[in-house]
């Protein structure tokens, strides 16, 4: 058993180095956000660390096989970018989301002793770049489970999350339904919007109410690939770590990790 302790970032490096192995991973949420831990464990145990502790000495856990996401991006000519190329446990994303993220990093580093900063840098970040950049151009082709095209009708977006997992980001939940053994992935794809629009969606988006919208498209799939219909890159993230490629396959592989799950 390999025990993750610390936060998201950590637990997608340990089960990138356990993908596909025997060997399974617990988690002890020791990091800013925990966002993978509110899909496997209550909040006791994320709240009290020691209590996993303890669970582990004590073998008070069960071994579940878990799905991964495979992150596949590619550049203009075709090539794999392996440095852009991963691993996904809980949620990955390209657009505004992304761009969040990363107003969000900067501002934790630049000020990492204070707690009011690391709650809130998210949902402040959130709000400042829904008035800036907030709209990408992409597509997306996938078998959808509800029998609409494959490939999307519109070619500009806000974001696209495909989640394993149902939180990111500190809390918000693109994906509420999301189930990490069901052998599927969970897309949620908002349409290009004007700034009240984006505002109202922000709160929703926040809470798991946005799957009924009509500029929210939910569905699932195994697979899904993303391509830039503009001369710039897609930038993304999945589970925290940046990545960019023109185009990027997201590949669900049920069962590619063991997690040991507490209660």
């Amino acid at each position: 058993l390999v025990v993750a302790c610390g936060g998201d970032g950590t637990v997608h490096e340990v089960s990138n180095a356990l993908a596909e192995s025997n060997t399974p991973m617990a988690v002890i949420p020791l990091g800013t956000g925990n966002d993978f831990t509110r899909s496997i464990m209550d909040e006791n145990h994320r709240s009290h660390p020691d209590l996993c502790v303890r669970e582990l000495f004590n073998e008070h856990y069960k071994i579940k096989g878990t799905d991964l996401i495979r992150v596949d991006s590619y550049d203009k000519s075709g090539a794999r970018i392996d440095e852009s190329s991963a691993w996904c446990l809980n949620v990955a994303s390209i657009g505004l989301d992304t761009e969040v993220q990363l107003r969000a990093k900067q501002k934790v580093l630049a000020r990492p002793d204070s707690k009011f900063v690391r709650d809130t840098a998210y949902i402040t970040s959130a709000v400042s770049c829904i008035f800036g950049n907030r709209n990408f151009d992409f597509k997306f082709k996938a078998k959808r489970n509800d029998g609409k095209p494959e490939e999307s009708v519109n070619s500009r977006f806000t974001l696209l999350a495909v989640c394993n997992a149902s939180y990111y980001g500190d809390g918000f939940c693109p994906a509420p339904d999301a189930k990490i053994d069901d052998g599927l992935i969970n897309c949620c794809a908002i349409d290009a919007v004007s700034v009240p629009k984006a505002l109202m969606l922000l709160a929703k988006y926040k809470d798991g109410k946005h799957v009924s919208l009509k500029e929210v498209d939910s569905f699932k799939t195994n697979k899904i690939v993303v391509e830039a219909t503009g001369s710039k890159d897609l930038n993304g993230n999945y589970d925290g770590e940046d990545f960019s490629g023109h185009k990027v396959v997201f590949e669900c592989h049920p069962s590619a990790i063991r997690l040991a799950i507490f209660g």
